[in-house]
């Protein structure tokens, strides 16, 4: 269940590896990190380090993040999945670990600036707004991830002490060419086999179960017959449409933008513009005389030390001029009656002399033409915020104590009743039937806590949702007499599917003791089976590139030669026999090049290992000490309070 969140970290030292190598530090906010000791933390203390200590409710507060985070990819995740695909061991891993860094740091004197922090904190994506941050925005975040600023700035500190210590040994590993070698070689061998597939369905009609057997199958398969936790909520969406009516700009305003933009509808006189700034007034005197004597500016300016380009400004009007230089200097330039040069203008940085060398007269693009792009760019501004007004307002409100339905009221928002649902949708009748609804808030719902009450919820691309869980609903095991067909059926793919099991088994067995595959099959009528030759390298490739081995080719490269394996069949329709027939070893003279490759590879792995070196010298340091029986404890109050 947890095979993206495998995948991305791991181990605990990959989370950590992955933490350093980023430069965004908000990336530990989504990492079962936290600061030391945080204010609030309670329970049973199960590990320590130096005078740290790693409390329950720490761990408990870091799965649940880790959960939240994983839900984002599935939906359905609770924390007894979470637990139980090994995340609570992780979590704890990298929990300890962060907590000897912090405090060897502390130890040996390890200070991160304030500066530094707020430069990090201002580079959050989720604390900005247009690029730039926001400080309601930076609100609602630490909120949704149920921090407190300190708590981040905490964080921070402590993840930039562990990038300083951590990052200097990951980048520092290098592997010898004699080592890399034999595994290039590796890489390009060519293996020669055969896939001989043993359906379910070729397997012989099995009789139908016993109230005992099929009661003993719903048993052993609870998980697969357990509705996920449901919540029932009540939501109201807040969208751009709520407050259409008073983002329309009015007559005036669209006016006033007209006026303030001119520039850019035509309506100012524009000149072209060239310039010199020379370091003092007779040198600027002497400059101006020489143009006004019939010498032209370009070369003058040229003779001075400035070059075509120096010298050339385009068209300005006098607002973007005063802009560019001062207010004195583009006053001289308009002053002028025609093109002309002006005369020296002091200013702190030197002389400036203007060269006016054409006047374009004002042509305004009639206000009717562009009214409606002003309406558009205004109402737009003036929606985003009112829509961020009306947001904040409501987090306030709903803090200061008024109920959902006051809020939804206060701000016309319509409140929709969703009923018991899964985190995937899900809707389960009397009958346990099943019927999907599409609502937007549900995943910011199953990641919530009911004790919060009522809160805003950001979906993205501009929507945000007010939400009001008002019942959980815990996992439910489905009576066996309610869905006894579904549970017949599998019964009966499963008794198929062992029987495919065995056959594999016993074909794979003989062909092993060196039998042809066709005696091997018998009186069996399957599949003619599929000859195949891969060379290992080419998987590699095809795993990199993000496209699924499948598993028959996978088992070709690990099983020996005269021997076979089995493996499963994709969605449980039957077995595959693997069978090796020849192995012919790699040759590097086809691909020299690979060699680096593989040594870049190894360097990778490398830099693991001396992470994972360091950082338990560094608990040897500081004198960590853990408490695996807590560790056993708390996943049990996990699991148990989940599946309870």
């Amino acid at each position: 269940m947890l095979q993206i969140f495998r995948k991305s970290v791991s181990s605990w030292v990959g989370a950590i590896i992955l933490l350093i190598a980023v430069g965004a530090l908000v990336v530990t906010l989504f990492q079962p990190g936290g600061p030391a000791n945080a204010p609030g933390a309670t329970g049973p203390v199960m590990a320590t380090a130096g005078s740290t200590s790693l409390t329950e409710s720490e761990f408990l507060t870091a799965v649940d993040r880790a959960t939240r985070q994983e839900r984002e990819r599935q939906p359905t995740m609770t924390q007894a999945d979470f637990i139980n695909a090994g995340g609570g061991d992780m979590v704890y891993d990298q929990l300890v670990a962060n907590r000897a860094i912090s405090a060897f740091a502390e130890k040996n004197d390890m200070v991160v600036s304030q500066r530094v922090i707020d430069g990090e904190i201002a580079s959050i994506p989720a604390a900005q707004v247009n690029g730039k941050f926001d400080d309601a925005t930076f609100r609602r975040f630490l909120s949704n991830q149920r921090l407190t600023e300190q708590e981040l700035r905490d964080e921070i500190a402590d993840t930039i002490k562990r990038r300083q210590l951590l990052q200097p040994v990951a980048a520092a590993s290098l592997v010898p060419r004699g080592m890399a070698e034999p595994y290039a070689a590796l890489l390009l061998e060519v293996r020669r086999g055969s896939i001989l597939t043993v359906p379910s369905a070729a397997m012989p009609e099995p009789k139908a179960p016993t109230d005992a057997e099929l009661a003993a199958f719903h048993k052993e398969n609870a998980r697969a017959y357990t509705i996920p936790e449901r919540r029932a909520f009540r939501f109201a969406t807040v969208t751009a449409a709520n407050i259409a009516d008073r983002a329309r700009p009015t007559e005036a305003e669209i006016a006033a933008d007209y006026k303030a933009r001119a520039g850019e509808y035509g309506s100012l006189e524009t000149r072209g513009i060239n310039f010199v700034v020379l370091p003092d007034a007779a040198k600027a005197k002497a400059f101006v005389a020489q143009v006004r004597g019939g010498k032209p500016f370009a070369d003058a300016a040229k003779a001075a030390g400035f070059s075509a380009e120096d010298i050339a400004l385009g068209a300005q009007s006098q607002q973007s001029l005063a802009d560019e230089f001062r207010p004195e200097v583009a006053k001289a330039a308009f002053a002028l009656a025609g093109p002309g040069v002006t005369d020296p203008v002091a200013t702190q940085l030197g002389q400036y002399v203007i060269e006016v060398t054409n006047i374009v007269a004002p042509k305004p693009i009639p206000l009717s033409n562009v009214r409606a792009e002003i309406e558009k760019r205004l109402m737009d501004q003036k929606l985003e915020t009112l829509l961020a007004d009306l947001v904040n307002d409501a987090e306030e409100r709903l803090s200061g104590g008024e109920s959902f339905a006051e809020v939804a009221r206060r701000h016309g928002l319509v409140i929709e009743t969703a009923p018991a649902m899964t985190a995937d949708g899900r809707v389960f009748d009397e009958n346990f039937a099943v019927s999907r609804l599409d609502i937007p808030a549900v995943a910011k719902v199953f990641g919530a806590d009911q004790a919060d009450g009522p809160q805003v919820a950001d979906l993205g691309n501009g929507q945000f949702a007010l939400f009001e869980v008002s019942e959980v609903i815990s996992p439910l095991l489905v009576p066996v007499e309610k869905i006894r067909e579904d549970v017949t059926m599998a019964y009966m793919v499963r008794q198929r599917s062992d029987a495919a099991k065995a056959a594999a088994d016993r074909i794979a067995a003989a062909i092993s003791k060196g039998e042809a595959i066709g005696p091997a099959v018998g009186d069996l009528r399957l599949p003619a089976p599929q000859p195949l030759a891969v060379r290992r390298l080419e998987l590699t490739q095809m795993a990199q590139a993000g496209r699924q081995v499948p598993p028959p080719v996978t088992m070709l490269l690990s099983t020996p030669r005269g021997k076979a394996r089995v493996v499963p069949a994709p969605g449980g329709q039957g077995w595959f026999v693997v069978a090796v027939q020849d192995v012919q070893p790699g040759n590097l003279a086809e691909a020299p090049q690979l060699v680096d490759m593989v040594r870049q590879g190894f360097g990778q792995q490398a830099s693991e290992e001396m992470v994972v070196s360091l950082v338990r010298a560094i608990e040897r340091d500081v004198s960590v000490v853990r408490k695996p029986e807590a560790l056993t404890a708390a996943k049990k109050r996990i699991t148990g309070a989940t599946a309870g």
